[in-house]
C-alpha cells in the first residue's frame, strides 16, 4: 500500500509543485520560463520520490531489527495490530473489565441516585448482545439504546451526560477495533561514539573519549515506526503515536465529561461550537488528532484503536451519513452558562 502511494504521488506531484512554484514566482517576477519551471518541478518531485523510498527502506530495517531482537526470527513476530472479533468487541465496549460501559457506570455513580443507577445496570445487563446471531448489529442497537438512556439523565456542569451520549453514539457507528500487540521492550547493546563521529563542534562538549550510547525500544516502537515511516528524525515514534492518535484513531475517554468527586471540578465546555469543531475535524480533517485543550481526555497509551474515521479510510468511503446526521440535528438538552 505504501509503495502504491509513493508511485501515485510521483505521478501527481510534479504538477502540484509546478502550480505552487508558478504562483509564488508570479508575485516577484514578471518573466517566467515555463519549460525551466517544469524541469525544476520534475527534479523536486523525483527528489521526494527517492526520499520516500529511502525512508520506507530504513523503516523496514528498523522494524526487522526490533523483531529479530525480541522474537529471534522476524517471521515469528505477530502483527502489531489484531482486529477484534465481534465477541471481543462486546467485551471491550459492553461487559468486559474496563469496558466503555463499566467506565461509564463508574463515572455517573457519584452524580445519580442509587435507585436510578441500579435500574440502569439491570437494563444494561438485560441488553447484553453476546448471544445474538448478529452480534455487531445487536451491539449497535444496545449502544444506541444506552445513548438515549444517558441523554435522559439530568446534566449539570459536573456531569455532561449529553456529551457522553454523543461519544456513545460515535462508538456505536465504529465497525472495526484493533488490539495493540505490545512487543517486549528492550535496550540495545552499547554503541561507542567518538566526538568526531558527531562533528567537530561536539569535541569541546564531549571531550576526546568515547561515549557509550544505548537505545531503548518501547513496547509500541514498531507500530509507531510503521505509521511514521515517512519521518526518520523521530527517535521515539511510539510516543508520537499516542499524541497523533487522539480522536482520529482512539476515541476520547468517557470520563472526559464527568468531574471526579475527590478532585476539584473544572468547567466542561460542550456547546454548539465544540460540537461543530468535532464534526468539522471528523469530516474534513479525519487524519488530524483532536486537541487536549478542550473537553476531551485520552488514554496515554491506548490498548485498542478504532474510530469511524479509521473505518472510512479502510473502506474507502465517507463517514457514515446516519451517524453525522444525528450529531448535527439532535436537539440540545443542556446549555451551561459558558457553553457557546
Amino acid at each position: 500500500m505504501k509503495v502504491r502511494f509513493i508511485n501515485h504521488e510521483r505521478t501527481k506531484l510534479p504538477e502540484e509543485i509546478l502550480k505552487h512554484n508558478l504562483e509564488e514566482k508570479r508575485k516577484y517576477f514578471s518573466e517566467i520560463f515555463l519549460e525551466v519551471e517544469k524541469s525544476d518541478a520534475e527534479v523536486q518531485a523525483e527528489g521526494v520520490y527517492n526520499q520516500r523510498l529511502q525512508n520506507l527502506a530504513v523503516t523496514l530495517d528498523k522494524v526487522r531489527y526490533v523483531m529479530r531482537c525480541v522474537f529471534g526470527d522476524p517471521k515469528k513476530a505477530p502483527p502489531p495490530l489484531e482486529k477484534l472479533s465481534p465477541e471481543e468487541t462486546v467485551s471491550f465496549l459492553w461487559k468486559g473489565e474496563g469496558s466503555l460501559v463499566e467506565e461509564l457506570l463508574e463515572c455517573i455513580a457519584p452524580h445519580v441516585e442509587v435507585d436510578i443507577l441500579n435500574d440502569l445496570k439491570f437494563k444494561i445487563h438485560a441488553r447484553d448482545p453476546s448471544d445474538s446471531d448478529d452480534i455487531q448489529k445487536e451491539l449497535q442497537k444496545s449502544l444506541l439504546w444506552l445513548r438515549d438512556e444517558v441523554r435522559d439523565l439530568p446534566c449539570t456542569y459536573k456531569c455532561r451526560h449529553d456529551a457522553a451520549a454523543d461519544l456513545i453514539h460515535i462508538y456505536a457507528y465504529t465497525k472495526c477495533f484493533f488490539r495493540v500487540r505490545e512487543y517486549k521492550a528492550f535496550t540495545s547493546p552499547p554503541v561507542y561514539l567518538s566526538p568526531l563521529d558527531l562533528g567537530p563542534k561536539y569535541t569541546e562538549k564531549l571531550g576526546t573519549g568515547l561515549q557509550e550510547y544505548r537505545k531503548t525500544y518501547g513496547e509500541n516502537y514498531c507500530l509507531g515506526q510503521l505509521i511514521f515511516w515517512h519521518i526518520q528524525t523521530n527517535t521515539d515514534p511510539d510516543c508520537s503515536l499516542a499524541r497523533a492518535s487522539r480522536g482520529c484513531l482512539s476515541l476520547p475517554e468517557i470520563g472526559s465529561f464527568y468531574a471526579k468527586v475527590q478532585k476539584p471540578s473544572r468547567q466542561r465546555v460542550y456547546g454548539p461550537r465544540t460540537v461543530r469543531f468535532m464534526l468539522s475535524r471528523m469530516e474534513k480533517q479525519p487524519q488530524r488528532p483532536w486537541p487536549k485543550n478542550r473537553i476531551w481526555s485520552f488514554k496515554s497509551s491506548p490498548k485498542v484503536y478504532g474510530s469511524p474515521m479509521l473505518d472510512a479510510i479502510l473502506n474507502g468511503c465517507p463517514l457514515d451519513r446516519e451517524m453525522v446526521h444525528w450529531l448535527k440535528h439532535r436537539p440540545a438538552i443542556y446549555q451551561a452558562m459558558w457553553d457557546r
